[in-house]
């Protein structure tokens, strides 16, 4: 299985921490208390984005400032892998188009820099593609970028795999470095409405997946827990026998993830841990690398995610999850 090639000293750990929420919706010190329990548990692996609150009216820049305080204020930069992204389209566009002209990279980029607070982000991801601008143009723009010292590694956020693929053979027929990793929207849970909204029935037949195999390039997919579909709430709902709507994640709510919710409290039973954690086991049971993102609010649910790192499913479970 590959490894994610990042030119760290640091291993990035399996579970990776998103942040969308903090310093905004989420206190700088409930912010630090999740991240605190993270590292404690044996977190490594820290994912922010250049544009994260942005939509709301004191958010720009939160979730980078309160990471970068946090890891001035704990001193350990030397201890983590950490993650932005931007080119992420304007807010008011209507169309998820990315900003990927070198100018426009290079703006967010030192504007995720200052706030971090650091000289160089280890892992680099254009946030949205932009279509129509050369993959060979892009490729030099953010080689350009590691050469300087301001990224050691990048990656394609939201990308289709068409791009990617064409983008790493460029690279890669030229001597540079490819994306080392795609971050898509993926999990068990497929959502009822939105990118998951046609998700195949069967493992066999889910393209991305299927890709990812094929190229060996490893993702780290946010949306990792399905929003927390899985969760103990919902849970306790699937063995009311689902009256009502589900306590939480009610877009993720179908027949099929019915089905996956009550058979990841079965196998979660069997091993004494939780459905949430089951969840998260069978993406770091794949047959190629992944680096699950989880957002959460609570330090419990923090040291939960990572602990799931020691559990894996055979073949044959994970196949179950689909029946």
């Amino acid at each position: 299985m590959a490894k994610l090639t990042l030119d760290t000293a640091v291993e990035p750990s399996r579970v990776c921490l998103g942040s969308v929420w903090f310093g905004s919706e989420l206190s700088k010190d409930d912010s630090f208390a999740v991240l605190d329990a993270y590292f404690e548990a044996g977190g490594s692996f820290i994912d922010t984005a250049h544009v994260y609150a942005a939509w709301l009216e004191h958010g720009v820049g939160a979730s980078e400032r309160t990471i970068g305080d946090w890891i001035t204020t704990r001193g350990v930069r030397d201890s983590v892998v950490l993650a932005t992204k931007g080119a992420h389209p304007p807010m008011d566009a209507e169309k998820k188009i990315g900003r990927c002209a070198k100018t426009e990279i290079e703006k967010d980029l030192d504007e995720s820099l200052d706030r971090l607070g650091i000289d160089c982000v280890d892992l680099y991801w254009l946030h949205f593609d932009e279509p129509t601008r050369p993959v060979d143009e892009i490729i030099h723009a953010l080689d350009g970028l590691r050469r300087d010292g301001r990224i050691r590694a990048y990656g394609a956020s939201n990308w289709a795999t068409e791009r990617i693929e064409a983008a790493n053979n460029y690279a890669s027929d030229r001597g540079l470095p490819p994306f080392v990793a795609s971050q898509p929207w993926w999990s068990l849970g497929a959502a009822a409405g939105g990118p998951q909204a046609q998700a195949p029935s069967a493992q066999e037949d889910d393209a991305l997946r299927s890709w990812h195999i094929r190229t060996g390039l490893p993702m780290i997919p946010y949306s990792s827990q399905a929003n927390g579909y899985f969760g103990a709430e919902n849970v306790a709902w699937a063995q009311d026998g689902f009256a009502g709507s589900p306590p939480r994640a009610e877009r993720f709510d179908s027949p099929a993830n019915r089905r996956r919710l009550q058979r990841t409290a079965e196998i979660a039973g069997q091993k004494g841990v939780t459905a949430n954690q089951i969840a998260l086991a069978y993406l770091l049971s794949q047959p190629f690398l992944i680096h699950p993102i989880i957002g959460t609010g609570n330090p419990a649910h923090a040291r939960e995610a990572v602990a799931a790192t020691g559990l894996t499913l055979t073949d044959a479970q994970c196949a179950s999850l689909f029946q």
